[in-house]
């Protein structure tokens, strides 16, 4: 870069120079306006401070000895909000030169004796230019692919790969300063262990001369440089193609997702080559979690729906079972629903997870389907049981838990539909269990059970009050039920979370 002869083309940098004697920067200024640069000038340290947390300069010429401070205060308080601004340190006498430390620990890119002559001191700022040049290319993608990275979450939020095809085509324009290029890839290729019927083969996005469907593509453009394309794919590195630039999108050795390609005007640096091969590896990131993003989806919501439809029929066969013990017993009808409902009062208030309190509700609807083992003269017996019908009786949550192990999707269930009629204090049936040996969730079903049983008419009695049920509940702690539960039911009651009860 040399002077511009005529003075008014603009060479695209920007400059301020700083120094406390007026004469010094009307030289400078006219000096470098007059070869292309746009010049600002101040005479005061701490205003130039002011204008360039204001405005961006690319370079800052500045005296060392200055009042009301020194040119390295001014470096040192700018490199808290600006580092990337090429800072020329000048001197009128080399004894008060800056300190070589100093000099490296403020990163600063030059330093010039003052003289008549500004020659040398152009040389030390078109240095300067070549860096700066340099580094706007390296920030140029460095922030392109810091929006791509930043982009990602909102990608896979989109769910679109149309869309983030053309976002990263959008943005790989930017990077390379073109308006013809083209994105396109292959979703497919991603994984072959996971069904990917959902996805297209191609996605294809053009812009510029490129900016047509992918059949025409294939038909005008892509014979020219089909051996380009295969060879950045086998070998995973970028391809000069004429007027074509063209980035491999490579996951890893076996994956080859598509290629980027971009127009150039005149070749493309070592630098721009790599950093549109860094590009190329973060756009490859993005697709290929977007892509598995989608395929976890898909499966999520097949598994979901699969899942749905498991739960309706666990739900039906349920029901299916609790209408063969209502057709066998007219007490039964209504009774395992008040139960369940009960019961699942009882887990959801001591805070239970969501997966037991769903064993419990069902369990309750299914507590007595051991009852379908005995006989329909002793179930519907008006007159008190004899000890020998008892004893059938007292069989029903062993046929009960022996019938749900029995079906695959009730195997948790059988345990506590054996166990609801065990004691605390071990005296219960059939494997006289007691305390935490018994499941909770069939000591919450005991307490529901035993409540509802007293508050119902039977073939032999008439039903408790809702005041003598109660004390039948508190007289059992301890011993049939389970204290702390005892409490926690008492209290639905008390709140009226059970409904309406007879007698309240």
């Amino acid at each position: 870069m040399r002077k511009n002869k005529a003075g008014q083309q603009k060479n695209g940098f920007t400059m301020l120079v700083l120094d406390d004697d007026k004469n010094i920067t009307d030289a400078l200024y006219s000096y470098f306006e007059s070869s292309g640069y746009t010049v600002e000038t101040e005479n005061d340290p701490l205003g130039a401070l002011e204008k360039m947390k204001n405005k961006s300069y690319d370079i800052l010429l500045l005296d060392f000895i200055m009042y009301p401070i020194c040119g390295d205060q001014v470096v040192a308080r700018l490199r808290q909000f600006d580092t990337r601004i090429f800072v020329i340190m000048l001197t009128g006498h080399r004894e008060v030169a800056p300190p070589l430390n100093t000099i490296r620990e403020l990163d600063i890119q030059g330093y010039f004796e003052k003289s008549d002559r500004f020659d040398q001191l152009e040389l030390l700022v078109e240095s300067c230019v070549k860096s700066i040049r340099q580094m706007r290319t390296v920030y140029r993608y460095q922030d392109g692919l810091g929006s791509i990275l930043g982009s990602i979450p909102s990608i896979h939020q989109l769910l679109s790969l149309d869309v983030v095809l053309g976002r990263i085509l959008g943005q790989m324009l930017l990077l390379g300063d073109n308006r013809h290029g083209f994105a396109w890839i292959k979703p497919k290729r991603i994984i072959s262990s996971m069904p990917v019927e959902n996805l297209p083969d191609d996605i294809f996005q053009g812009s510029g001369k490129y900016e047509k469907k992918l059949e025409q593509f294939l038909k005008e453009d892509y014979p020219q440089f089909e051996n380009a394309v295969q060879k950045a794919g086998s070998s995973g590195e970028i391809q000069e193609f004429d007027g074509l630039f063209l980035v491999p999108l490579k996951a890893n050795h076996d994956i080859f997702l598509g290629v980027l390609g971009i127009g150039r005007d005149s070749a493309y640096s070592d630098v721009q080559q790599r950093l549109l091969a860094v590009y190329g590896e973060q756009v490859t990131t993005a697709l290929h979690n977007t892509i598995l993003h989608m395929l976890l989806n898909i499966n999520n919501r097949k598994l979901s729906l699969t899942y749905s439809r498991l739960k309706e029929s666990y739900m039906q066969t349920v029901e299916a079972l609790r209408l063969l013990v209502d057709a066998k017993d007219d007490y039964t009808r209504g009774h395992s629903d008040r139960v369940s409902m009960y019961a699942e009062k009882i887990a959801k208030k001591t805070g239970m997870e969501e997966s037991q309190t769903e064993c419990v509700r069902c369990a309750g609807l299914l507590h007595d389907i051991g009852k379908v083992g005995v006989s329909d003269a002793i179930l519907c017996k008006e007159d008190k049981l004899t000890e020998e019908e008892f004893a059938v009786i007292r069989r029903h949550p062993e046929i009960g838990g022996k019938i749900l192990s029995c079906i695959d999707m009730f195997h948790n269930l059988g345990e506590i539909v054996r166990a609801h009629h065990e004691r605390i204090d071990g005296r219960g049936y059939p494997d006289g269990l007691r305390g935490e040996q018994i499941p909770p969730e069939a000591r919450m079903i005991s307490i529901a059970d035993a409540f509802d049983a007293m508050m119902s008419d039977r073939h032999y009695r008439k039903r408790l009050s809702l005041a003598k049920a109660k004390e039948e509940l508190e007289a059992g702690k301890g011993t049939q039920f389970d204290a702390g539960l005892v409490e926690v039911f008492l209290e639905l009651i008390a709140n009226g979370e059970l409904g309406e009860l007879e007698g309240t």
